[in-house]
């Protein structure tokens, strides 16, 4: 387990990806049981952690075990064979792209583990109490947010994974049960809940760097939103307790009823979700529960504490190669492309076609390099130009990450109370049919049954989230016990499946753990 539980934590204290707003850099040794002493040293503690969660996020490889999902694909050979593997279900434990998804959120959780822990330590005799109270409250509130976030990625990948606890080391740790997991995800976010405020501006005793990055920060509307989805996924595979189906509704509907106060709501053009233009450097989008942003001018990404600074998820990892010189790690699956609703969704959604240069002729995608449309969604970083694909654009951008939007938070509500109550309501329509109507689609058929229902909610996610979005395709896909179902509509000309997805048993529902992980402890097997 050297990967992840080895405490002697390098935090990363410097510019911050998720909040460029400090003004000093600091590498060093982080000791728990003596740092942070000072309100000053618990917010470096705080931005190093929010650090390690843009890590979660900031390139391809983040997602790599989500290509199994029925809306991405990629190409045979070169250093695409990590994606391909789970594209075509043959994934191996040392599979070189996997770590992300393991060492990105140990990290977060081992750097939550050191506020949480450590919180006691913080002694300001000369500042009020309350002063202090406040701040502590909130740095916890976030330690508990991001701590869950990371657990629950965790669980989604890889299924049973070690817990870990306090600040000690366990080399011979052993994985945790899916309950004991989801229970302490949902303890965290309880207190999370209860510590973040509504918004930061309007916090007790905000402190100036609160206020400055209001935006960045985890607020109890992020908290309660990624509630209502962990408890959605608990009402699935693997726990299918349907009990949490009523709590998924009445969180999710805390945040709709909340919204104003929250400032959360539907952006009306589709397209303006993916534009840099759109506050995607600083405050995000009215849209955005919960975003990382990265500025990728703040020190150099090969430059120690950095390289959380930038993204390299946008704009060349969705770029075909040919003919625009991008990397190509990731397309659309053409059967998904093919089944998609026309609409302005749509249109936003994938790029068919494009010149090499302003006075080039128009290709179609069918000569892109692997013959498929390419995520949009994606492109647009400053200096992008759609009519000049071939234009260099640096390959380390400040495009922002949209962990949690707020169409979720209406879908997950939308799915959820029809599936408790049995039939659903007049607000589970108007919740759905606000991200249709959206996308140009008419309101969907009145008198369905809950079930039925709840599968043209599902759908809907499969359109409004498609290309790995953080709530991806592939979770939707495992909660709802549909791989094989889904996959069985691969179109022929895509790459062959090696393995096969079994919705019984479920074989390949989950990634394999890391061998060098494995190799050290023998309990990870």
């Amino acid at each position: 387990m050297k990967k992840y539980i080895v405490y002697s934590i390098c935090a990363i204290l410097s510019f911050s990806s998720c909040k460029n707003f400090l003004d000093e850099t600091t590498y060093g040794l982080v000791v728990p049981s003596t740092y942070p002493t000072s309100l000053s040293g618990l917010e470096k503690c705080v931005n190093a952690l929010y650090s390690m969660t843009t890590l979660m996020y900031n390139e391809a490889a983040c997602f790599t075990a989500l290509w199994g999902g029925d809306d991405v694909t990629t190409q045979a050979g070169g250093n695409k064979a990590a994606f391909l593997q789970f594209d075509i279900f043959s994934a191996q434990d040392n599979n070189e792209r996997i770590y992300g998804h393991w060492n990105n959120p140990y990290n977060v959780i081992k750097q939550a583990n050191v506020i949480i822990e450590s919180i006691d330590n913080i002694q300001e005799p000369k500042i009020s109490e309350a002063i202090v109270a406040s701040q502590k409250d909130r740095a916890l509130g976030q330690a508990y947010f991001l701590r869950s976030l990371a657990y629950f990625s965790l669980v989604r990948v890889f299924g049973e994974v070690p817990i870990i606890k306090g600040l000690a080391p366990d080399y011979n740790i052993e994985k945790s049960p899916f309950l004991d997991i989801y229970q302490l995800i949902e303890s965290d976010l309880l207190k999370a809940v209860s510590l973040l405020p509504v918004d930061y501006r309007t916090a007790a005793n905000p402190s100036d760097l609160e206020r400055t990055t209001y935006y960045a920060r985890a607020t109890s509307g992020a908290a309660k939103s990624l509630l209502a989805s962990v408890y959605l996924t608990w009402a699935g595979y693997p726990l299918k307790d349907n009990t949490k189906y009523a709590l998924a509704a009445k969180t999710a509907k805390e945040v709709i009823d909340a919204s104003g106060s929250y400032g959360y709501q539907l952006l009306p053009n589709y397209a303006d979700l993916w534009k840099w233009q759109n506050g995607w450097k600083d405050k995000g989008n009215a849209e955005g529960v919960f975003t990382c942003h990265y500025n990728s001018t703040a020190g150099n990404w090969s430059d120690g504490g950095t390289w959380a600074n930038g993204n390299m998820n946008a704009p060349c990892a969705w770029l075909p190669e040919k003919p625009f010189g991008g990397w190509s790690d990731g397309f659309a699956e053409l059967q998904f492309f093919l089944d998609f609703p026309p609409g302005p969704r749509k249109d936003a959604t994938f790029l068919t076609e494009g010149r090499v240069s302003a006075d080039g002729d128009l290709i179609s995608f069918e000569n892109f390099t692997g013959g498929r449309p390419y995520y949009k969604k994606y492109l647009d970083v400053e200096g992008f130009d759609y009519d000049n694909l071939g234009k260099y654009v640096d390959w380390w951008s400040s495009r922002s990450m949209q962990i949690i939007r707020y169409a979720e938070v209406l879908l997950i509500y939308a799915e959820a109370q029809a599936m408790a109550e049995g039939t659903p309501n007049q607000t589970a329509y108007d919740c759905l049919n606000k991200v249709r109507n959206r996308a140009g689609l008419p309101n969907i058929t009145t008198g369905l049954s809950g079930a039925a229902f709840r599968d043209s909610v599902v759908m809907e996610r499969k359109w409004e989230f498609a290309g790995l979005e953080p709530c991806a395709r592939w979770y939707d896909m495992v909660r709802t016990e549909t791989v094989a179902a889904a996959t069985a509509r691969r179109h022929p000309s895509e790459i062959p499946l090696v393995g096969k997805p079994n919705d019984t048993t479920h074989e390949k529902y989950f990634a394999p753990l890391p061998q060098s992980d494995k190799l050290v402890n023998p309990n990870l097997r």
